[in-house]
């Protein structure tokens, strides 16, 4: 079955369908991570995580979908998560995890390392959607098994070699920020995730590599974008090439062992934007919530919260409140960060 063949942070990923189409959308959503498309999953070293991808006219009635013994684990927006415990060897408990998203479905199985998903015609009305979020859910949780663990947040990197995490939930202006920054000067290596992990070399932070999904408003508003690559539009956004925009293509590939400043932004009705201090406790549970599966997996959550403790252990915490004068004039980012 072709294949599109990576590895992402040391941990190979394969991910297989017999769609070309599927195999293409894949190879490009992980362009930065040098994808190999090969008629067959080639062998690897070390076992790989796989996800199989199957084209389906439409999804199995819910109750053949997910066995009456699995339990509903997490529901938020559109997105159902159900677990099933499973005997194993050693009398060792074996998990498997389903995903309902409405016009597509996963099957993830932690023990072997491997997902299945269906995949619907309606899922590919918009494709980097089906990448960048369905997909992504199953490819998230089979990482976090292998103790890498997602951060909701931005990192970008200031003139003075200062890293800046910038944390939030959807819409809370992580990406606007990240992207009126970069035209100031700074260096943007992710605008939405990031990758933690934690051992004996100590704490590893790492972007996630991935276009840019900047609103559709920003480039209309801000003509200092006019020249930047875009590769997809999807609803109100399009996906861009950012890490090339900004010259920080190589930067991306740096690992960071600590945060110098940590901002959770806040957009208000307000004309003027603000800085304002924050508790470095609420920042860190702001940074917990925003990631995804924190509470899944007890040793995980604590080996999680105990690196993202010493990650920021010596961060300058903020809230910014985000008028609108940061629409009107990009500059503004910098500047009020830097007040």
């Amino acid at each position: 079955m072709p294949a599109v063949s990576l590895t992402i942070c040391a941990v190979p990923v394969v991910i297989s369908a017999r769609s070309p189409r599927l195999v293409r959308l894949f190879a490009d959503y992980f362009r930065y991570y040098q994808p190999q498309i090969t008629p067959e999953a080639p062998p690897v070293t070390r076992a790989p995580l796989t996800i199989e991808l199957q084209l389906r006219r439409a999804l199995p009635p819910r109750t053949t979908l997910i066995p009456a013994r699995a339990e509903l684990f997490s529901q938020t927006g559109v997105v159902n998560l159900w677990r099933e415990t499973l005997p194993g060897e050693n009398e060792s408990p074996r998990e498997r995890f389903y995903f309902d998203l409405g016009v597509a479905a996963f099957r993830v199985d932690i023990a072997t390392g491997s997902a299945i998903g269906l995949v619907t015609p309606a899922a590919l009305k918009y494709p980097h959607i089906l990448a960048n979020t369905y997909a992504l859910f199953a490819l998230l949780l089979l990482l976090r098994s292998r103790g890498l663990y997602h951060l909701h947040a931005a990192a970008i990197v200031s003139p003075d070699d200062k890293l800046w995490l910038i944390c939030g939930a959807q819409r809370a202006g992580k990406t606007t920020l990240t992207t009126a920054l970069g035209l100031a000067g700074w260096q943007p290596v992710s605008d939405d995730s990031l990758l933690l992990s934690a051992n004996d070399s100590g704490i590893q932070l790492r972007a996630l590599k991935k276009y840019f999904h900047v609103g559709d408003e920003l480039l209309r508003r801000w003509p200092a974008l006019d020249d930047i690559t875009r590769h997809h539009q999807y609803l109100d956004r399009t996906c861009v090439g950012g890490l090339e925009f900004f010259d920080a293509t190589d930067l991306a590939d740096f690992t960071f062992h600590g945060v110098d400043h940590l901002v959770l932004p806040q957009i208000v009705p307000e004309p003027t934007s603000r800085l304002v201090s924050l508790n470095r406790s609420d920042a860190l549970l702001k940074l917990a919530e925003q990631s995804m599966f924190f509470q899944l997996w007890p040793d995980h959550t604590r080996t999680q919260w105990a690196a993202l403790t010493a990650l920021t252990q010596h961060a300058a915490c903020h809230r910014l409140l985000s008028g609108t004068d940061l629409l009107t004039d990009p500059q503004r980012a910098a500047q009020t960060l830097l007040s």
